[in-house]
């Protein structure tokens, strides 16, 4: 009788793996496979799992049962959607023809708070100039305060050129009103160069590492990233930087750099919330995606994703303030100037 049961035991098992071994090895159908695709490259390529609180393998149990043989085009869009949003980073992204979802708050508010256009004609006194290729504005906005708004980080040796020119103009401005809102990101050696122009020494603002592992925790030895006198003269009297939502990557990160400046103050709102380098990838069927691979902090180890660069005085405009021809934020930033805050 043991025997018996033993070999029934034995063969239970055998049984087993072997159903085990065929659903590992079954060939995937299309919505099945495009799902695993995108989980896998997130498993082990996304940098920021950690600072995000996110447990990956609990998110695959929730959702990847939701995906059928039958799962159609639009409910494996809205499903793929659905565990991205958990990452609530504004990096990650998801296209289809005539369709895209964003993971952060950038796929759910507008931009109604800021207006280059009102400044440009309310604000600005006389004529306002442009820089490589329209990215930089800047002119007087009375008679000691110097602005400009810049929509981009790209082309060191532009952002260079442009920056030192603009310093130049206002060396001999009470203070500096430097504008990132509205600012989509790009490269961040243009941020480091200009914070550059405005530091008095040498101070560590951010730290980098890329993913480079199968563990969430695998990364590349981290660089270290310095505001340091740099160029043909800096400014440092009083410099204000108006940050909001829409203020995104590098633009975070050269939010960073100025917050490290002792005679610099951010006014606005919170940045956007999505500092890491991203790429793009393709899924089998075609769709376009993209991951953020780096984990960056602050000089301090802190890591803002998700949450954005916070202002040192927190102001922002309303939809109706910009209606009303009204930018609270870049009035209240002068008025800083004229008190001598520094």
């Amino acid at each position: 009788m043991k025997k018996i049961m033993c070999l029934l035991l034995v063969l239970g098992v055998g049984a087993s793996s072997l159903l085990f071994v065929r659903g590992e090895n079954q060939a995937l159908n299309e919505p099945e496979k495009n799902f695993e695709h995108l989980w896998k490259d997130f498993n082990q390529n996304y940098g920021i799992f950690g600072p995000k609180r996110v447990d990956w393998d609990l998110l695959y149990k929730v959702y990847r049962p939701k995906v059928t043989p039958q799962t159609t085009d639009d409910e494996l869009f809205s499903i793929m959607s659905g565990i991205l949003k958990q990452l609530n980073d504004n990096h990650v992204r998801l296209r289809k023809e005539g369709k895209q979802f964003t993971s952060g708050l950038l796929g759910e508010i507008k931009m109604r708070d800021h207006s280059l256009l009102l400044i440009r004609e309310k604000y600005l006194k006389g004529n306002y100039n442009t820089l490589h290729k329209n990215i930089f504005h800047y002119g007087w906005l009375d008679d000691s305060i110097g602005y400009f708004h810049f929509r981009g980080f790209s082309s060191p040796s532009e952002s260079t050129a442009a920056i030192d020119k603009i310093v130049r103009e206002f060396k001999d401005a009470k203070g500096i009103i430097i504008d990132v809102r509205q600012n989509g990101g790009g490269d961040d050696r243009v941020g480091k160069i200009i914070a550059d122009r405005f530091a008095k020494e040498k101070r560590m603002y951010m730290i980098t590492r890329i993913r480079n592992g199968p563990n969430h925790d695998d990364f590349t030895e981290p660089k270290h990233w310095y505001a340091e006198p740099d160029g043909p003269i800096q400014f440092t009297k009083p410099v204000i930087l108006l940050t909001h939502r829409h203020s995104v990557s590098a633009a975070e990160n050269f939010a960073l750099a100025m917050r490290v400046i002792p005679h610099a103050t951010l006014v606005g709102d919170f940045t956007s919330g999505c500092f890491a380098d991203m790429r793009w990838e393709t899924l089998p069927n075609g769709w376009r995606y993209s991951i953020s691979y780096t984990l960056f902090t602050d000089q301090n180890g802190f890591c803002w994703e998700g949450i954005g660069v916070p202002p040192d005085l927190r102001i922002i405009n309303t939809q109706e303030d910009i209606a009303q021809k009204n930018d609270k934020v870049l009035e209240f930033a002068m008025e800083l100037i004229h008190l001598g805050r520094d």
